[in-house]
């Protein structure tokens, strides 16, 4: 198909556009259950770990074009089957609809609409994940920060972690803050929600995983045994104001501090997380 054969769409009043426009905000992506993809490797990491996709939005211009054909190339190479629904549910967007449709500045050329993602459970999650040999889970404790959020979950995605633990009262992740500073990751990892610690416990006993929490008063990070967790882990960083909720210290197997020279009480989540993770990977 070529690229001017595709339903352009210019106007802000269309139906599909209104809808669209409202997805820049957190109300929007909750009424519609709907999430907007943008920029180039973010939509590449998107379509390639199976995401719903319902429209494949491409700026109406000569970038448009070239993004159009990469596209159409990489889903008749890798994906046929969802070859029909790209060219029925892609469109030619106006320059300046389009940028108002994008959330960043300098938008790429391509936006994708997708389904918003269920949240695992923990019994789901294990059950479809029981084969695995080894398995490490990310736990965010009432993170709030969605900028936090994001970077955690892109430097788990770069740390080989399966997935992240959201307890209720975290910070929505597929809201529009938290997935511009995933970086394209977001779809690379399962998102488990939990209601409370008492299930957390008995998963991480039934798959002899340790649970290991950062705070001052524990092991120094570069003293810890990493062959204490081959089996796997699940690594928990807590509410930036608050710290680790006691329930976690009281039922963790190991507590490690990251030590530092300097007069700093405690460290930005997302930065503290990362140190571990790399630390932990040694």
């Amino acid at each position: 198909m070529q690229f001017d054969e595709l339903t352009q769409i210019l106007s802000r009043q269309n139906n599909k556009a209104k809808a669209w426009l409202k997805l820049n905000t957190s109300q929007g992506v909750k009424k519609q259950n709907l999430i907007l993809i943008e920029g180039i490797r973010f939509c590449l990491t998107t379509l390639l770990n199976g995401a719903e996709i319902e429209n494949y939005l491409f700026v109406d211009n000569a970038v448009g074009d070239q993004l159009f054909n990469n596209f159409q190339q990489l889903i008749k190479k890798q994906l046929p089957t969802q070859l029909d629904d790209f060219y029925e549910n892609s469109f030619r967007i106006g320059e300046e609809l389009f940028q108002s449709i994008a959330n960043a500045r300098q938008a790429q050329g391509v936006i994708f609409i997708a389904k918003k993602p269920n949240l695992w459970s923990l019994t789901d999650w294990l059950e479809n994940n029981k084969n695995k040999k080894t398995i490490k889970l990310a736990l965010l404790d009432k993170i709030a920060d969605p900028g936090n959020l994001g970077t955690i979950i892109r430097t788990a995605n770069a740390f080989n972690y399966n997935g992240l633990i959201l307890k209720q009262g975290s910070v929505d992740p597929y809201i529009p803050k938290v997935l511009r500073s995933t970086m394209g990751s977001l779809f690379a990892l399962d998102l488990i929600e939990i209601k409370n610690y008492q299930e957390l416990n008995e998963f991480k006993n039934n798959c002899n995983l340790k649970l290991l929490i950062s705070d001052m008063n524990g092991i120094a990070l570069p003293q810890y045994e990493t062959s204490q967790i081959e089996n796997g882990h699940i690594l928990a960083i807590g509410n930036e104001a608050h710290g680790i909720d006691e329930s976690l210290k009281d039922m963790a197997d190991d507590i490690i501090s990251i030590p530092m020279s300097g007069n700093t009480e405690s460290l930005n989540a997302a930065i503290a997380f990362a140190i571990m993770a790399y630390q932990l990977e040694q």
